[in-house]
């Protein structure tokens, strides 16, 4: 059975947490007793092309100075920790030290074409965008749209936010559309392997099990929730109710939503409560997230096969797929919502 508890806060993605700590550590820093240092890590295409600093190329993607970027990208990293909990720590760490190496040396090949054609930038956004930015093409390809509602005749998915976020932070100057299409293009080439970077780029296994065995078990608390369970028994069942109560409003809003495309055809039980020719359907699905004993509805193995290639565990998704009566978009749905 689906675990009703999610996988909340930074639990199983140290990097992460350790990316999101240190940024705004770095930031506050910077911003406050720090203020007068704020020099070394801002950079132009000037500082580096004509006095030579190229050192303030990687000075400036170790803080935010612009409390506004740190917010926002803060947020991001949150939403972001999805990929490492499904992937793993080493690959995870291993795209985010690929990618960044690739978007950076785009961005200062971007930054001298500019200077050569006289395209006024500015001063160029500090940060680690260049982790984040390439972030959005695995999460454009590999996330599903999975519809929520609508804002007048938009579709809004639950990944509409992190796009919002992303444009926001993008917007803020000419530096910062050029330094989010770099990080978007070194994505791009990390997810079609150009020139083998997936393998020059990967950490090897035993410096991943050094640094997983020490600052990772340092990091991150899988151990102290795991312990701690045994006495949220109250809380669980909470979470559990909550969860049965969030699909069964997914079940009420689809079946709405079937009605209003296209009447309600009686089937052999009649037209049941929300369209679905049963009544006991929910009932059903109250029972077996219950734990309750029901037969085991028949999945389809081409549509487990095509979620278990997103990521999700196959024995999760083949529940999912039995309580949401094998409708992908809510199973799909139903398992990020307990992932993030």
């Amino acid at each position: 059975m689906i675990p009703v508890q999610s996988s909340s806060g930074f639990r199983r993605a140290p990097v992460c947490k350790f990316l999101l700590g240190s940024a705004i550590g770095s930031s506050v820093l910077l911003n406050f007793p720090f203020k007068h240092q704020q020099s070394y890590f801002i950079y132009t295409n000037t500082e580096i092309f004509d006095k030579y600093q190229i050192w303030k190329i990687f000075t400036s993607k170790l803080a935010f100075l612009d409390l506004k970027d740190l917010f926002v990208c803060s947020v991001l990293i949150y939403y972001f920790r999805i990929f490492e909990k499904r992937f793993g720590s080493r690959k995870f760490c291993s795209y985010l030290l690929g990618t960044g190496v690739l978007a950076t040396c785009i961005e200062l090949l971007a930054v001298y074409l500019c200077k050569l054609w006289t395209i006024p930038l500015g001063v160029l956004p500090s940060g680690p965008l260049c982790l984040i930015y390439p972030l959005f093409v695995p999460f454009y390809c590999d996330v599903p749209r999975v519809p929520l509602s609508h804002i007048w005749g938009i579709p809004m998915t639950g990944k509409s936010i992190s796009y919002i976020l992303g444009l926001q932070a993008a917007s803020g100057s000419p530096g910062s559309i050029l330094v989010a299409l770099c990080g978007i293009i070194a994505g791009v080439l990390w997810r079609l392997n150009i020139f083998k970077v997936q393998s020059i780029f990967r950490i090897p296994k035993l410096i991943g099990d050094i640094f997983g065995s020490s600052i990772g078990r340092v990091l991150d608390n899988v151990n102290t929730v795991q312990e701690d369970m045994s006495h949220l028994g109250a809380t669980i069942e909470i979470q559990r109710q909550e969860a049965m109560e969030h699909l069964e409003q997914q079940i009420m809003m689809r079946s709405l939503q079937n009605n209003h495309q296209q009447p309600v055809q009686n089937n052999i039980n009649g037209p049941g409560l929300f369209g679905f020719g049963n009544n006991n359907d929910v009932d059903g699905l109250r029972q077996r997230l219950n734990g309750e004993v029901n037969p085991p509805l028949e999945v389809s193995e081409d549509q487990v096969q095509r979620m278990v290639e997103m990521g999700f565990n196959q024995e999760q998704v083949r529940h999912a797929l039995q309580m949401s009566n094998n409708d992908v978009s809510m199973a799909t749905n139903f398992l990020l919502q307990q992932t993030l």
